[in-house]
């Protein structure tokens, strides 16, 4: 097991990115303007990015379109699932915390004709109980009761905006008033007093939910299976040291390299990972 004293932390600080109410009012937007222009709305990191996973899945499982089941976490207008539904992947599940997220990539897949291919799902993954409760509503009927895991699990965004997320209240008030245009008053003594209350979705745990993140991927995965996460806040060590505890790496996908200052290195990461064996059971 790693020595948690050697995985690199951030060094960029919380922002409203990192934020539920600010996606809530992103997508708010997007379905709007899908309504009256038919635009999806941003894809993140660019479209290069996007064809390189999609690429990635189906050199690795064209064999197994029919019956390899894929979890696009963090989905947003659900732009991946698209392409690989169009591929011939039938068994495609993506899932956002974000209801507004969801009721955008519904409406695209819907106008696409591919609604009966993809589900999409409003979940919050890294809430343990929630967690549970849908892998296991996922299984198929006559099955045995033990939760869904999916053989393929993708990831381009999610994961640097859970590690932009507000640790405590001082700094989910200052993420607020970023978003209004205003500054954030000094605070009362009692308003300091709660700066240690961290702010996480859906249950207790007062765990940082971006170290939450990797145990709870690896428990809806199948052991055999893969995760594909791309970033452009970590680089390729990063990631591999974040999540060494239950991850290990596997390879990763290329793109053109940059050098600055004697070092070489690349804008956004594409990690491919496999769960340990044991790992998040």
């Amino acid at each position: 097991m790693s020595n948690e004293s050697h995985i690199p932390q951030p060094d960029f600080g919380p922002s409203k990115l990192g934020t539920k109410d600010y996606w809530d009012k992103v997508y708010d937007r997007e379905v709007i303007n899908y309504k009256d222009h038919g635009d999806i709305g941003e894809i993140w990191f660019g479209e290069d990015s996007a064809v390189k996973m999609v690429d990635w899945v189906e050199e690795h499982y064209e064999d197994h379109k029919e019956t390899c089941s894929i979890l696009d976490l963090g989905c947003g207008n659900g732009h991946l699932l698209l392409d690989l539904a169009e591929l011939g992947f039938e068994d495609l599940t993506g899932i956002d915390y974000s209801p507004a997220a969801i009721q955008l990539a519904r409406a695209v897949a819907e106008d696409k004709e591919l609604a009966d291919v993809i589900k999409y799902e409003a979940v919050d993954f890294l809430a343990e109980k929630e967690t549970l409760a849908w892998c296991t509503k996922q299984a198929s009927e006559g099955g045995n009761g033990e939760p869904k895991k999916f053989r393929v699990m993708l990831d381009k965004g999610t994961y640097d905006a859970i590690s932009l997320h507000q640790k405590n209240k001082r700094d989910a008030a200052a993420a607020a008033a970023a978003t209004a245009g205003t500054d954030v008053a000094a605070g009362s003594d009692e308003d300091k007093s709660k700066d240690t209350i961290v702010l996480a979705e859906n249950d207790d745990n007062m765990e940082e939910l971006a170290d939450r993140y990797p145990k709870r991927v690896a428990s809806m995965m199948h052991d055999e299976g893969r995760l594909l996460i791309t970033s452009c806040n970590w680089t390729q060590p990063e990631l591999i040291q974040r999540f060494s505890q239950v991850f290990e790496y596997d390879s990763h996908l290329k793109y053109p390299t940059f050098t600055f200052g004697g070092v070489k290195g690349q804008t956004i990461s594409s990690v491919v990972f496999k769960k340990k064996q044991g790992a998040a059971a």
